[in-house]
C-alpha cells in the first residue's frame, strides 16, 4: 500500500489533518466526540503547577493546542497566545457528585480549540477531570497525553517542544506494514457498517448529558478473569457478553435475528511491538520519553461490529458465542477494513469522509435504530496519573464518548484491578431511572457479585 503523503502546509502554524481526524470531526454529528479522564486523588494538586504542566504538554505536542479548520483539505492551525486560564478551571466543589457530572458534560468544540482542558474539583481531595477531543486523539493517544501532563507536572519545566509536523499521526506507518495478501483477505471480509437495535428512548429534546458510572469492587476482576478460564474465553468476551445480555433483556430483539455490537479497536495492537507506548526501561522523564509521548497522541483507533444471532441462551453459553465471533474477526484482522477505507480517502478528500458519515446518520434515521457500542480502553497503568510520589490516587477511569439517542455507548477501564464502567447519554431522550437500570444489569451478570 502507498499511502497519499500529507500535502505541505501554507504555514508554520498549520498541518494537515490525517483522514481519522477529519472522520473523528466529522461524527460529531452523530455524537459527542468529547472524551474525558477522572483522576480521583488522596490529597491536592497544586494548580498552578497543573496548570503550567498543561501550557508545558501543548509545547511538547503542539497539535492540542490548534483548531481544527473545515475545508476539502482541513487542518489544525495554532491558537495564538494561550494562558493556563484557557484551559484550566479550579473549581471549589460543594457538590461532589453534582460537580463531577457537570465536568463530565462539558463539551469541547475542536472547531475553536484547544484539545483539551482541565477542572480542578477541589475539596479535601481533589479530583481532575480531563476533557480531550476525539478529532485529535483516541483512548491510548489520552494515556498518552495524561501521562505527559503527570511527568511535565512532576518535574515543572519545559522540555525542548515539538514542531506540528515532528510526529507522522495517520494511519500510514500501521497499513504499510500489513503483510502482503492481507489486504485482499480483509476486504472479503465484510464489515458493512449496518443499522442496529433501538435503546429505550423518546423523540424530546437531547440536549442534557449525563453519565452513570460503575466502580466495581476489586473482587470482581479476579472472578471474571476466572469465569473466562473456565470458559476458555477473555475478559472482553466476558464484558461483551454481559453487554449484549442486558441489551437483549431491555431491548427484547426477536429470536432468531441478527443484531450487530460495535466493538472498538486500537490498530496500534496489531503491531504493538513498534506502535504502542512504552517506557518500561530509561528515564521516563527523558526529553526522548516525552517525545516518544507527543508522538502517541493521534488517532489510530477505529470500531468493528460483531453480528450476533439472538437464540434464549444462559450467561455461559453467551460468552462461548462471543468468544467464537470474536476468534472468528481475530482471524480477519478487525478493523482494518475500515482503517483502509479511511485513509483511502486521502488528506484532500474531505467530502467524501462527511458523506461516509451523512450515510451512517441517514441509515440510523431511517430505521429508528444505531449500534450499540463497546469501548473496552484497558488498564490504567499507575504511571499514568503518577503526579506526584507523595500524592496516591484512589481510582481513575475514562467516560467516553456520547452517542445521540436511540444509540448507547459503554466504556470499561481498570485501574489497579477495579473495572469501572461508564455510559454517557442525553437527556431528556433518554431517562436517567433506565441508563442506570441498564447498567445495573451490565455489572450483574459479570461474575462475582
Amino acid at each position: 500500500m502507498n499511502p497519499e503523503h500529507p500535502p505541505s502546509p501554507d504555514t508554520s502554524d498549520r498541518i494537515p489533518a490525517p483522514p481519522l481526524d477529519q472522520f473523528n470531526f466529522a461524527l460529531e454529528e452523530i455524537a459527542d466526540q468529547s472524551m474525558r479522564f477522572v483522576i480521583e486523588f488522596d490529597g491536592q494538586l497544586d494548580a498552578d503547577r497543573l496548570g503550567r504542566a498543561c501550557l508545558a504538554a501543548i509545547h511538547q505536542a503542539p497539535v492540542l493546542g490548534c483548531r481544527f479548520v473545515e475545508a476539502e483539505s482541513p487542518y489544525w492551525e495554532r491558537i495564538p497566545h494561550m494562558s493556563a486560564a484557557d484551559i484550566l478551571d479550579v473549581i471549589a466543589s460543594r457538590d461532589p457528585d453534582q460537580d463531577l457530572m457537570d465536568a463530565l458534560a462539558a463539551h469541547i468544540d475542536p472547531a475553536t480549540g484547544p484539545q483539551v482542558h482541565l477542572r480542578l474539583l477541589r475539596r479535601e481531595d481533589d479530583t481532575l477531570c480531563i476533557t480531550a477531543h476525539h478529532a485529535v486523539m483516541d483512548a491510548h493517544g489520552l494515556f498518552a497525553f495524561v501521562t505527559l501532563l503527570a511527568s511535565l507536572y512532576r518535574n515543572d519545566r519545559i522540555f525542548p517542544g515539538g514542531s506540528l509536523r515532528d510526529h507522522d499521526r495517520s494511519l500510514a506507518p500501521i497499513l504499510s506494514r500489513i503483510p502482503s495478501g492481507v489486504h485482499e483477505t480483509v476486504h472479503a471480509y465484510n464489515e458493512k457498517l449496518v443499522a442496529g437495535w433501538k435503546f429505550p428512548a423518546t423523540m424530546r429534546d437531547a440536549a442534557g448529558k449525563k453519565f452513570a458510572i460503575r466502580t466495581l469492587e476489586p473482587a470482581r476482576l479476579p472472578a471474571t478473569k476466572t469465569k473466562g478460564k473456565e470458559l476458555g474465553a477473555t475478559v472482553n468476551d466476558i464484558l461483551l457478553a454481559a453487554f449484549f445480555s442486558a441489551l437483549r433483556d431491555f431491548v427484547h430483539p426477536k429470536a432468531g435475528t441478527i443484531v450487530p455490537v460495535l466493538l472498538s479497536l486500537d490498530l496500534r495492537m496489531h503491531f504493538p511491538e513498534k506502535e504502542c507506548m512504552s517506557l518500561s526501561s530509561g528515564d521516563p522523564d527523558s526529553p526522548f520519553a516525552l517525545q516518544s509521548l507527543a508522538g502517541a497522541i493521534a488517532n489510530k483507533s477505529v470500531a468493528f461490529q460483531v453480528m450476533v444471532p439472538v437464540q434464549d441462551r444462559t450467561f455461559d453459553e453467551t460468552v462461548v458465542v462471543m468468544k467464537e465471533l470474536m476468534r472468528e474477526h481475530k482471524d480477519h484482522y478487525p478493523g482494518l477494513s475500515s482503517a483502509i477505507d479511511t485513509e483511502s480517502a486521502g488528506y484532500t478528500n474531505y467530502s467524501r469522509i462527511r458523506e461516509r458519515v451523512r450515510t451512517m446518520k441517514e441509515s440510523y434515521a431511517s430505521t429508528g435504530s444505531e449500534p450499540p457500542f463497546l469501548g473496552n480502553i484497558g488498564i490504567i497503568r499507575p504511571e499514568v496519573c503518577a503526579f506526584s510520589p507523595d500524592l496516591p490516587v484512589k481510582n481513575a477511569f475514562i467516560a467516553g464518548i456520547i452517542v445521540n439517542p436511540p444509540g448507547i455507548a459503554l466504556g470499561v477501564t481498570t485501574f489497579r484491578d477495579r473495572l469501572t464502567l461508564s455510559i454517557g447519554y442525553k437527556t431528556p431522550a433518554m431517562a436517567e431511572e433506565t441508563v442506570e437500570r441498564f447498567l445495573d444489569r451490565i455489572t450483574g451478570y459479570l461474575p462475582g457479585k
